[in-house]
């Protein structure tokens, strides 16, 4: 394998920063633009890509996690240590901030929260448990997509540390015992989680492919179109099937509720983006002014904290807005709160995962031995 082609330079990494970003932004304008929190206000489209967003996210995933562990995360403790620290430096404050918002926000406006037993699962003991463990998603305990309180978009790391785990046992676990417990989480996992893990392989599979060979006004082309196609994905998706043309995912347990039709295609079209990008950027020799790099780099750090601690918030500022939510005041006051919220918290969240790994990592070193 040669590392020279599979390295990852300077410019396309701050590609994936600023791809994160907007991949985040996605998500949030999806929800902002949904009732309770805004009617009638922001232009549709603009929130017509959350679920895109959610498969670019896995897409990415399964490439990062093939270049970690590639260079850097090359031992089960180091790969263990930072994928937890990863995880819980950002889980741990948006659970602390859902249970806490969620509670004031009930006490002030209950009302608004009485919402939530149509949009958003009511709090649960087990849904924050579920939660905690990433099995929240897991079809085989029944859990029904439970979320801890409102905070929704919650789901999508049940699948995420089901993949990493995955990956993790498949790379440095035995096989004679990583096979049996891969085919056993997916089962547990159930047919939605089984029938995601592909677009996540994608992501790992495209770190190993090379467009070198490819003329460059080939790649070139290939990459606006894929962003074409991208952009206008919910058109098309508006013009397929609703039921798989009658497929069923057989695997796992409990119903299938994903259409992979609509799923897999912008799987697809992020694969040629970034397979292109990488290309485009690998020899990209254009200087970049520093502070715009800076900029991408701090966006890219605010992505997971905006991705899981924004609904939560929204549902608290929603709730003690003094505007109509039909109004941009409204749309205003809950979408700087909700950012500035983020911007506050990313760095706590920074400062816990260095902490985190730092002290993760000797001890699983010492654990192997």
């Amino acid at each position: 394998m040669n590392n020279t082609k599979l390295a990852m330079s300077h410019y396309f990494s701050l590609y994936l920063d600023f791809v994160r970003f907007i991949a985040a932004l996605a998500v949030f304008f999806d929800h902002i633009t949904s009732y309770p929190f805004t009617k009638g206000f922001f232009w549709d489209p603009l929130g017509s890509f959350g679920g895109i967003a959610v498969i670019i996210f896995f897409v990415l995933s399964g490439y990062v996690i093939a270049y970690v562990t590639s260079t850097r995360e090359t031992t089960a403790a180091r790969y263990a240590s930072a994928r937890i620290a990863r995880i819980y430096s950002v889980v741990f404050v948006a659970l602390a901030i859902t249970l806490v918002f969620d509670n004031i926000g009930s006490y002030i406006n209950p009302e608004f929260y009485a919402i939530q037993k149509v949009m958003w699962k009511p709090q649960s003991i087990e849904g924050y448990v579920s939660s905690l463990f990433f099995v929240n998603e897991y079809q085989a305990f029944n859990f029904n997509g439970i979320s801890p309180g409102s905070n929704g978009p919650y789901w999508s790391l049940s699948f995420e540390v089901t993949y990493y785990v995955i990956a993790g046992l498949f790379l440095f676990a035995n096989r004679i015992f990583a096979l049996p417990a891969i085919a056993a989480l997916l089962f547990l996992g159930g047919n939605t989680i089984a029938a995601l893990f592909p677009v996540w392989i994608l992501g790992y599979l495209l770190y190993c492919v090379s467009m070198e060979r490819v003329s460059k006004s080939l790649v070139y082309t290939l990459f606006i179109i894929s962003i074409f196609l991208i952009a206008t994905t919910p058109i098309l998706a508006s013009h397929l099937p609703n039921d798989n043309f009658g497929f069923e995912f057989p695997w796992g347990r409990g119903p299938f509720n994903r259409n992979l039709i609509k799923d897999y295609l912008p799987a697809i079209f992020f694969a040629v983006n970034l397979l292109c990008a990488k290309e485009i950027l690998m020899k990209f020799d254009f200087k970049l002014n520093a502070k715009f790099e800076l900029l991408i780099r701090w966006l890219g750090s605010l992505t997971f904290p905006l991705y899981l601690i924004h609904f939560p918030a929204l549902a608290l500022f929603s709730s003690i807005s003094p505007y109509s939510n039909n109004t941009a005041s409204n749309a205003l006051f809950i979408s700087l709160l909700t950012l500035s919220l983020v911007i506050i918290a990313t760095p706590i969240t920074d400062r816990l995962k260095i902490k985190m790994k730092q002290k993760l990592t000797p001890a699983l070193e010492r654990c192997k031995k």
